[in-house]
């Protein structure tokens, strides 16, 4: 299948921060719930997260479900998948 450039990157990195979220829970449920608006949110995010404004904006709408042991091991092959994707078209 073939993606608009920068799509994998981007992708990838949205997948990272949503891993990355997902392994401190509690801490960014804390950042998103004593954030004065979303534009707070997503700045606190961004710089706990060291992503971009997109994998940002993926974890302050992930849905808690992501959090459950299955959910979180198919988002790490799917970052996986995408890795290997990057490094086998370079």
């Amino acid at each position: 299948m073939t993606y608009p450039p920068g799509y994998a990157e981007e992708r990838i990195q949205i997948l990272s921060a949503v891993c990355r979220a997902a392994d401190s829970y509690a801490e960014i449920a804390g950042i998103i719930a004593t954030s004065a608006n979303e534009d707070v949110a997503l700045a606190a995010l961004r710089e706990r997260l060291g992503t971009t404004e997109p994998g940002a904006r993926a974890v302050l709408e992930m849905q808690f479900r992501r959090l459950m042991p299955g959910h979180r091991e198919r988002l790490r092959s799917e970052l996986e998948e995408w890795r290997s994707q990057v490094e086998r078209d370079r």
